[in-house]
């Protein structure tokens, strides 16, 4: 059961400030998933850290003024700004004596949540980026509040609205980078190693990762020099030398172990990677 814990602050004196916060004291398992999100205007001076994060945290600044304390950097941040913290390092954040701002934020982690961040202006290690369209920014934040609640649907009603705001700093920032090809060439990777025995088609790789199988291309090639087909082909050859090596599985029964239904078209595939025929290569192995 997902656990959720609330803090609401009145708004009635503005000059002190107000909170309005949710945490989810459970954490859902899924690939995207919203540990924490709220909307607070500071009192003046306000300030978290310095401290770290288990999750990824991103704060949108709607209005007034602060500072974020981050690496050695300090940068002052105003309205339209958008500033991220990474797990595990070390940040602080306060608002300004006057004018001190009002922001949203959103906290999260997860398997995806990296391979989104690498396709938006947080790629490279940027931690403070300008969004042109930020309040759309802000109501997409703010849905992730109101879809709070307990339970595994919110969870995942919340992941939603966290995977749209994550599209609206992708728009801004087309793909693009050495580690956001690095990250998408992985994940295509571990599912193909989960998949490999089922046959999976690159279009369903592309699909599952949430790119184009054109740029899942350029990606495989960037990381890994082949193609995802190719990369796919070694991934079953690479298992059927095993259960050569190490079975007395017939040499069709491995084919249709790592996924070959056609056992001259694994006989090719296999002589093409390694050189020699499954049945030389067991012989020359036992």
């Amino acid at each position: 059961m997902l656990l959720v814990r609330m803090q609401q602050g009145g708004m009635a004196d503005m000059a002190q400030g107000f909170k309005h916060s949710f945490k989810a004291a459970d954490r859902a398992e899924l690939p995207l998933v919203v540990y924490n999100s709220g909307f607070q205007k500071c009192a003046p001076g306000y300030a978290w850290g310095p401290g770290v994060r288990d999750h990824y945290l991103i704060h949108y600044v709607v209005s007034g003024r602060g500072t974020l304390e981050l690496e050695g950097r300090t940068f002052v941040l105003g309205p339209g700004d958008a500033f991220l913290i990474r797990p595990d390092v070390p940040a602080r954040y306060a608002a300004a004596a006057s004018d001190p701002w009002e922001y949203y934020w959103v906290g999260f982690a997860g398997v995806s949540a990296g391979l989104f961040l690498a396709q938006t202006g947080f790629a490279g290690g940027s931690s403070v980026c300008a969004l042109a369209e930020g309040d759309r920014f802000r109501r997409s934040l703010l849905e992730i509040y109101k879809a709070r609640g307990s339970g595994y649907p919110s969870a995942v009603r919340m992941a939603g609205y966290l995977q749209a705001a994550l599209g609206l700093l992708m728009e801004a920032t087309p793909p693009s980078g050495e580690e956001a090809l690095a990250l998408y060439a992985r994940h295509g990777a571990e599912f193909i190693h989960q998949n490999y025995s089922r046959g999976p088609t690159i279009e369903e790789v592309a699909r599952q990762v949430g790119v184009s199988r054109s740029y899942l291309y350029r990606a495989f090639r960037a990381e890994f020099a082949c193609s995802p087909s190719d990369y796919l082909a070694r991934c079953r050859i690479r298992r059927a030398c095993q259960l050569l090596r190490h079975s007395t599985l017939s040499v069709g029964a491995v084919a249709n172990s790592v996924g070959f239904e056609d056992h001259f078209y694994f006989s090719r595939t296999f002589r093409r990677i390694t050189g020699v025929s499954p049945t030389a290569y067991r012989t020359q192995r036992s």
